[in-house]
């Protein structure tokens, strides 16, 4: 019955992924961060699992989180490129209010475990 959010910080069943990765990773597989994590399909744990490995090896790589895909970047989309002190370019993490960058739709923010969770409550259905 817990949270894949909540899931996801928990250092008993996955250590290391963080608020930031946590946030943009269920955001890049449209999954509710308040979704049970026993519904998560061994598909898709297997797709967010591979995401992460991936995202963090970038992130120790390029000293710096990015998570959006290429055709996703400022560049891409002819928008401004993120300006916060923790850098990298994000689709949710610490966008609250923000328009998502795929709908519009603004971002929301919650406290979860302790921690700010953030997600699109459009691409991020339940």
């Amino acid at each position: 019955r817990t949270t894949i959010a909540a899931l996801l910080m928990d250092q008993k069943v996955v250590a290391g992924v963080g608020n930031v990765y946590r946030a943009e990773v269920l955001f890049r597989h449209g999954i509710d961060p308040y979704r049970p994590g026993r519904d998560i399909t061994p598909a898709e744990w297997d797709a967010l699992w591979t995401d992460l490995v991936e995202l963090m090896r970038e992130g120790v790589r390029n000293n710096r989180i990015d998570t959006v895909r290429p055709e996703h970047t400022p560049e891409a989309m002819g928008r401004p490129p993120r300006v916060d002190d923790h850098g990298g370019e994000v689709y949710v993490y610490r966008r609250a209010t923000l328009p998502c960058h795929i709908c519009g739709t603004g971002i929301r923010t919650a406290d979860l475990a302790a921690r700010n969770l953030f997600w699109c409550p459009t691409c991020q259905k339940r």
